[in-house]
């Protein structure tokens, strides 16, 4: 990530590295998880951070900052997965090679597994697509690890609506990935 503009502070700069130290592990796993791309999760991961970086006043010292980067994370996975571009680069992966099975297999991985998983994945990200960006928003926080009232933030929700939306998101999942 470039470094930060000059018109910070250093305490701002060290608020916000600190931020960055805490969260980008995890933000980084969402999408990674949801491109099935670790470069394109890569170059997300710090398009989230910039935009955080960025905001005006900085909102990285406010403890609503996680919300607004879960949020933002989950919006540019949701993005990601609708962008025509990398879904066309995705299907082309999706023809793995004889030589990423053949290092597979000399790993100790057995390569129909390798290429169920590979089925499911894909499978999961194609229900994530045809399903509401909120629903899917929901189902990625969640599964992220984030508890409830942290997904009621990152998606300003009412804490208490969160576990029903989450039951009817994760319904209309089933029936789209079942299709």
């Amino acid at each position: 990530m470039k470094s930060p503009p000059t018109s910070a502070t250093n305490e701002d700069q060290l608020t916000f590295e600190q931020v960055f130290r805490q969260h980008y592990a995890r933000v980084y796993g969402l999408l990674v998880r949801v491109t099935a791309n670790a470069e394109d999760a890569e170059d997300l991961a710090q398009q989230v951070f910039l935009q955080l970086f960025r905001r005006e006043p900085p909102i990285w010292q406010d403890p609503a900052a996680e919300g607004w980067l879960w949020r933002a994370a989950s919006h540019a996975a949701l993005n990601a997965l609708r962008d025509g571009r990398r879904r066309r680069e995705r299907e082309e992966r999706a023809f793995w090679p004889a030589e990423q099975l053949r290092t597979a297999t000399e790993w100790g991985e057995d390569p129909a597994e390798l290429m169920r998983r590979h089925a499911r994945q894909e499978s999961v990200r194609m229900a994530l697509r045809q399903i509401k960006p909120q629903e899917s928003a929901l189902l990625l926080l969640r599964h992220a690890g984030l508890s409830y009232a942290a997904v009621a933030q990152a998606l300003n929700l009412n804490p208490a609506s969160v576990g029903t939306l989450l039951r009817r998101a994760e319904a209309r999942f089933k029936e789209k990935y079942r299709d």
